[in-house]
């Protein structure tokens, strides 16, 4: 187990330089050893949501979210993509604090190769920026923490808590073109910058505007039910390819393209928060197996209003999210990632186990208290509540798509 002086040790492992350069995980001879939990814990499932360049402090989080609970499975979207899967795939949180504290959000804002110089800077489209430095550091660790597939997270047969099938779920934005691309696309152009642009940029011209048909698509759970032929290999996927998709924010970010073999129609995948901040393969209105537990910061004013709570749990039901105040170790922007330091990092991961300590256990423990009444009071109904959908910023709050049983709401991001 990791005892409360990790929280008081500064950072030891000498594996980088002092600009952040990429880290390797460390050699196989380096001890990781699983922590031993107590039993009896009661189990729920974490959501990690969106969090920009703020990974570090969800990780805090997930320190502390082992300490009340059993997160039997985690469901997130963009960057608690990171967090999310270092606990899921079992890194011991002594080594999670090292990786993401080496997490090289520095090279996020790299513009991808072989785009023409009035691309650089366009981003109104398909975006410019390629984060697949970050893909690679992720599968590293997750590699060398015996991960390298969704397979490797799937349950045992006879272990699967209630209507889960994987310890992680990762959540993304998907759309797709009206009609096929004019030609059959080899795999390289699907990957290469300018082509994506000029994709996109067809899509676009050609008024198929394919952000009218957002979609939400779960990897590996629901990813069949919208891309087939991918139905049966999925689980041969790396999560740290669906994380990196779920990570690019567009249109700052380069979407990832697919194209369906039997149409020829173009698939744009993209950040999982366009969708909602609140993400949740449960989230669909009945009552989930298990409780649903959010941590999230609360990065304007009105996510500190006396009604946020109210507003929440109608974006949730069944569910807690709990709001953390900004702190300055928190309260910078996306773009200013360049200058987030190995020291600011981790200073964040030490600031979410503070903050976590003094407020989950307490909303763990009504939450627990809630489920229960609420799975009593509806143990003979198969009905569900109405999921208030939040409008995203710009042409998104109009296009974002309706599922059904949902009810859209204009306001601020989740």
């Amino acid at each position: 187990m990791i005892h409360e002086d990790l929280l008081q040790k500064e950072l030891e492992y000498p594996g980088t330089d002092s600009l952040g350069s990429l880290w390797e995980p460390p050699s196989s001879d380096r001890a990781h050893v699983r922590e031993k939990h107590p039993a009896g814990r009661a189990p729920f499932i974490a959501v990690l949501g969106s969090s920009g360049f703020r990974a570090s402090w969800q990780a805090g989080l997930a320190h502390v979210l082992e300490e009340i609970g059993e997160p039997v499975r985690w469901d997130l979207a963009s960057g608690g993509t990171i967090p999310g899967l270092a606990a899921a795939v079992g890194l011991n949180r002594y080594w999670r604090r090292i990786a993401n504290a080496g997490a090289p959000t520095h090279k996020i804002l790299k513009p991808a190769q072989g785009l023409r110089w009035f691309e650089r800077k366009n981003l109104d489209l398909a975006g410019v920026f390629d984060i697949a430095a970050v893909e690679e550091w992720l599968a590293a660790w997750l590699a060398w923490a015996g991960v390298q597939t969704f397979r490797d997270l799937r349950y045992d047969d006879g272990q699967a808590p209630a209507g889960v099938s994987h310890r992680a779920g990762i959540c993304v934005s998907m759309w797709r073109t009206d009609r096929p691309f004019p030609t059959r696309c080899t795999s390289s152009q699907l990957r290469d910058p300018e082509f994506i642009h000029h994709a996109f940029r067809w899509a676009f011209f050609s008024r198929q505007f394919p952000w009218r048909r957002f979609r939400q698509v779960w990897v590996p759970d629901t990813i069949g039910e919208h891309l087939p032929w991918l139905k049966n290999e999925i689980d041969d996927h790396s999560p740290a390819f669906w994380a990196r998709v779920s990570m690019s924010q567009w249109p700052a970010c380069l979407p990832t393209v697919f194209q369906d073999p039997a149409t020829l129609q173009l698939i744009f995948l993209a950040d999982g928060g366009h969708i909602d901040n609140q993400p949740s393969l449960f989230n669909d209105g009945r009552l989930p197996p298990l409780p649903l537990l959010n941590p999230r910061l609360a990065q304007n004013r009105r996510h500190s209003e006396p009604g946020r709570r109210h507003r929440d749990s109608r974006r949730m039901p069944f569910g807690g999210v709990v709001r953390f105040e900004v702190t300055p170790e928190t309260n910078f922007r996306s773009l200013q990632a360049r200058g987030l330091t190995l020291p600011a990092r981790d200073a964040m991961w030490r600031r979410g186990v503070i903050q976590g300590r003094q407020k989950l256990a307490s909303e763990f423990t009504e939450l627990l208290r809630r489920h229960s009444q609420a799975r009593e009071r509806r143990a003979q109904l198969d009905s569900r509540l109405i999921i208030e959908i939040p409008g995203l910023h710009g042409f998104q709050a109009i296009a974002a798509a309706k599922r059904a049983g949902t009810r859209r709401a204009f306001d601020h991001r989740s």
